[in-house]
């Protein structure tokens, strides 16, 4: 069991040396790829099986950065203290927050833009059956390096809904909102990993 008290005790008295430890533990990384898979099983499963909310394109875009976070984790775990899965598993997993976290605002900006438009039609025309909602939207994805996710895993990456379209929000808050909070907290995590990972290589010389 974790003793949460001692290690936020430990965090306050010496807050690199405790950072440094803990990017060493396994723990860490699994609770990292936790949280990723967490967030894709709920796109998977309660959005898009339950809801019936079809992705769009920024959305398989940001459940790719979340893969990408969730296998990031599960690389350093083999071996926290290995120099070579470190640097990669740092580089794939800030490659997934900062591009996730794009993706996220974007698509925020695109909902927020939508709805209004929607919102100043006057005779309650039909925004999205007219297509500007979906504008900057495409059925066909493009994923770094030419990788045919949608075609090897078409459940999980084909883009089939339009971006910004959903009307679903929970505490004022819609899902790319929630998608924003979600790479803040991923990047704090990640951030503070990264401080201690550094303070412990330079320790080492």
């Amino acid at each position: 069991m974790i003793n949460l008290s001692k290690a936020f005790s430990d965090l306050k008295t010496s807050p690199t040396q405790t950072l440094s430890e803990w990017q060493n533990q396994r723990r860490v990384w699994f609770l990292m790829s936790g949280a990723a898979a967490f967030l894709i099983l709920s796109a998977m499963g309660y959005f898009q099986l339950f809801l019936a909310m079809d992705p769009c394109e920024i959305c398989v875009y940001i459940r790719y950065s979340q893969f990408c976070i969730l296998f990031a984790g599960l690389i350093i775990a083999i071996k926290p203290t290995n120099l070579w899965l470190k640097v990669i598993g740092m580089y794939i997993a800030w490659y997934g927050v900062l591009q996730g976290m794009a993706w996220s605002i974007e698509l925020a900006e695109l909902h927020h833009t939508a709805h209004a438009l929607d919102d100043a039609m006057a005779m309650g025309g039909d925004l999205f059956a007219a297509g500007g909602g979906g504008a900057a939207c495409s059925t066909e994805p493009s994923f770094p390096l030419g990788l045919p996710l949608h075609e090897w895993f078409p459940f999980e990456f084909q883009p089939s809904g339009i971006c910004g379209e959903d009307d679903w929000s929970l505490l004022g808050l819609n899902m790319a909102e929630y998608c924003i909070i979600a790479y803040t907290v991923f990047t704090i995590g990640l951030g503070a990993a990264t401080i201690g990972w550094i303070k412990s290589w330079f320790n080492r010389k």
